[in-house]
């Protein structure tokens, strides 16, 4: 199941009992969507590729007291419309969840002006936001149930592909904290620390050598999980990976939360490059071209 179905269809569910909600999208062409709009014709609008109006729209429900959601590709969502997102949901405080799809390189057949490489950094930078990227379809769920329960200024980076379980039975305090690990925390072990994904590359390289790793799927970035950095502090170093451009990715994220706390462990971050990508192929060529081969994340492993 794709995230983006899992994450509507908690919001359908949850209709039949709220009717104070409202979904806004600037798409078609998925399943649930066609069933929220069908189901829920009063709650759901189409604004067509208006990302910008859309989000003065959903301003104006949620000072209504409505929770809102808008649904948009995600390099479209993330930029085109970051001023009525500031303005709306950052200045006046508003509980409106942004659910943004095709994150990183996830739109690699339509060329560069649909790669999503700079969202996390433009998102994080809004006060009041919450950052969420989930890395499978369990944990997807939960968040939309949180915010559901708890409306917030929330933006939700999605995958486009479909993503394999790793958290099927995630455990309520992995939840609240932020974050999941996997494997044995240890003095000589490099941490892997990713979301979405990239988290899959991490965990494939970690189940093959488990003595040498562990991974941190870090599914919430904003507000920091606090207990991270002082739960890995002793490991012997970090390996962030992330799809997204240099500045103001989730490595800026991890270097900000460790020095607030005054730890300092060695951290190499792997990213993309510092340039805008031309190339077509699909994901897997691209990620591979410009530096998140699995052996790139390996030979990042061996700088520490």
């Amino acid at each position: 199941m794709l995230q983006r179905d899992a994450f509507i269809e908690e919001i359908t569910k949850k209709l039949n009992h709220d009717k104070k909600i409202y979904f806004l999208s600037a798409d078609f062409g998925a399943a649930a969507l066609d069933e929220l709009r069908k189901n829920f014709p009063k709650n759901f609008l189409h604004c067509g590729i208006s990302e910008q109006t859309m989000l003065d729209l959903a301003a104006g429900l949620a000072l209504d007291g409505n929770k809102v959601f808008v649904y948009a590709m995600a390099p479209f969502l993330s930029l085109r419309s970051i001023e009525q997102t500031k303005c709306g949901a950052g200045l006046m405080n508003l509980p409106i969840c942004l659910i943004s799809v095709g994150i990183g390189l996830g739109y690699a057949d339509a060329g560069p002006t649909h790669y999503s490489t700079e969202d996390f950094a433009c998102c994080r930078a809004i006060v009041g936001s919450s950052i969420y990227t989930p890395s499978d379809v369990s944990t997807t769920k939960l968040i939309a149930k949180e915010i559901l329960e708890k409306p917030k200024f929330s933006y939700i980076r999605l995958d486009r592909d479909v993503l394999p379980e790793i958290s099927p039975e995630i455990i309520h305090d992995d939840f609240k904290q932020g974050f999941k690990i996997f494997g044995k925390i240890d003095k000589d072990k490099i941490a892997f620390i990713s979301h979405g994904k990239m988290l899959h590359k991490c965990l494939e390289l970690y189940k093959k050598e488990p003595k040498k790793f562990f991974c941190i799927d870090i599914f919430r970035s904003k507000p920091f999980p606090e207990d991270l950095p002082k739960k890995i502090s002793s490991c012997k170093g970090i390996v962030v990976v992330d799809e997204q451009s240099p500045s103001g990715n989730l490595s800026s994220c991890i270097f900000e939360g460790f020095s607030q706390q005054n730890i300092f462990p060695k951290i190499i971050s792997r990213s993309l490059p510092e340039k805008y990508v031309f190339d077509n192929g699909g994901r897997d060529y691209l990620l591979n071209k410009f530096g998140l081969s699995n052996s790139d994340i390996i030979a990042a492993a061996k700088q520490i």
